[in-house]
């Protein structure tokens, strides 16, 4: 009997330790919940036009004056990049972003806000359009709601929304 007594009072310090345990990480990963919602949509997924959606109709003028419109890509696989000068992320893809499009991709890029002179230096290879805010003519056209974005097209089809120059490479290579 004594054997059963013990055998119960190590299997309820075991339960209430578990219960301690388990407790901790729910308050654990709800405080990392917060944490990443207070950082916006970098960790969002792709936002905008989804595949096999029609281009938009849409007109824009470069920082060197050229006029960008759906049109401008042509029928070849290109790529359309939109970035914050709020944005750490888009500090960090903007360099591989500018380098794909000098290897040959045809592409531009759409940099929403003020400022940001890092920014425009990193994609001084590219065509840079500059829009006031997010909800800029171009931005709002593709539906973008998450920074960077990058829109994969061909001819007057969007082929894919991804949020990384990898991603793109990898179809515009197909």
């Amino acid at each position: 009997m004594e054997l059963v007594v013990v055998a119960l009072v190590v299997l309820g310090v075991l339960v209430v330790a578990n219960l301690l345990l388990t407790g901790a990480m729910v308050r654990r990963l709800a405080a990392h919940e917060r944490k990443f919602a207070t950082l916006g949509p970098v960790f969002a997924g792709p936002g905008g036009l989804p595949a096999g959606a029609k281009v938009p109709a849409f007109t824009g003028e470069t920082v060197d004056g050229r006029t960008v419109d759906e049109g401008f890509l042509g029928d070849k696989p290109g790529v359309i990049g939109f970035f914050s000068t709020t944005c750490p992320g888009c500090l960090e893809q903007a360099p591989d972003f500018a380098a794909a499009v000098a290897s040959g991709t045809s592409g531009f890029a759409v940099v929403s806000g003020d400022g940001g002179d890092e920014l425009l230096r990193m994609l001084e290879s590219v065509p840079v359009v500059r829009e006031p805010d997010s909800g800029g003519p171009i931005a709002s056209a593709f539906e973008v709601d998450t920074f960077p974005s990058f829109f994969v097209v061909e001819g007057d089809m969007v082929m894919s929304a991804v949020l990384s120059v990898e991603e793109t490479r990898e179809l515009v290579a197909k």
